[in-house]
């Protein structure tokens, strides 16, 4: 198909006018500094094990449902079972501890289960594989069900959980170039923001026992983890001195309208089940 200028006249003039502006507001400011989230948009978010990157993940779905009214599909076989991952979305809403002698009550737990029920859905694992695409068409008629308009996202965390067995004869990297770019394309064509966890390789401990800020060319299989991201983010987080603080590396940002590269600093705070800035953090100890 070709598309003449002449053609794209009117959104053309719209840019003009208005500008691209920017995505929605991740909840922390600091963090929107560098990265803001706009629908058809693919993001990879790596971490080591045990840095907190779907900590890191769930809290910021959750700002964007309190925010800006996302729907959220989860595929998140690591959480299982879906009662335990339920039970961290609504500790993220509420703001307190699930257990404890500072739990919510029975008002807040119902109140906060109302809100999880209302933006959150999960893809239930059973016997079957699940390639990639499954997932896309497993979500997509709750996202689309009120046939209102609203913005949306689907999580796929992680990769590994998935089928990727391949046809004979096609490589690891082709076969990630591939899904990567049938993944993105589904994210555009169906104005869903996909995020997609991917673990990296086994790194090599620094002298002082912390592991290195991983990049999306440390994820096993192929360098299209960075060429075919949209944005790509590693969480790091300081497990030998100050195991609470997390940095937040924005390691790509492919529209300069949406963000640029850089890192911002979270804490994460127990009580409150959620990640704060430096400042909110110390202030409540």
């Amino acid at each position: 198909m070709i598309v003449r200028p002449g053609e794209l006249f009117l959104n053309v003039q719209k840019i003009y006018d208005e500008g691209i502006g920017k995505g929605f507001s991740t909840g922390w400011e600091n963090v929107d500094e560098f990265l803001t989230i706009k629908p058809k948009q693919l993001t990879i978010i790596t971490g080591m094990p045990s840095h907190g990157k779907s900590e890191w993940l769930d809290a910021l779905c959750v700002n964007l449902a309190r925010l800006h009214k996302f729907r959220i599909c989860f595929f998140s076989p690591e959480n299982h079972p879906l009662e335990m991952h339920c039970k961290k979305i609504i500790e993220k809403i509420a703001k307190k501890q699930f257990w404890g002698k500072e739990r919510m009550d029975d008002d807040e737990l119902m109140k906060a289960m109302q809100t999880a029920d209302k933006y959150f859905s999960f893809v239930k694992i059973d016997e079957q594989s699940f390639r990639p695409m499954d997932v896309i068409n497993e979500a997509l008629p709750w996202l689309d069900a009120t046939g209102l308009t609203y913005p949306k996202a689907l999580v796929i965390d992680p990769w590994n959980e998935m089928d990727h067995s391949r046809p004979s004869g096609l490589s690891e990297t082709e076969y990630i170039s591939q899904t990567l770019t049938v993944l993105r394309k589904a994210a555009r064509d169906f104005d869903v923001h996909l995020f997609l966890v991917a673990h990296p390789m086994k790194l090599q401990k620094q002298a002082d026992g912390n592991y290195p800020v991983p990049k999306p060319y440390d994820i096993s299989g192929s360098a299209h983890w960075y060429n075919k991201a949209d944005n790509a983010i590693a969480i790091w987080r300081d497990v030998v001195n100050e195991p609470e603080r997390t940095e937040v590396h924005i390691q790509k940002v492919r529209f300069n309208s949406n963000g640029h590269p850089g890192m911002a600093e979270l804490y994460y705070d127990y009580k409150r089940c959620n990640y704060v800035t430096k400042d909110k953090f110390y202030s409540t100890l």
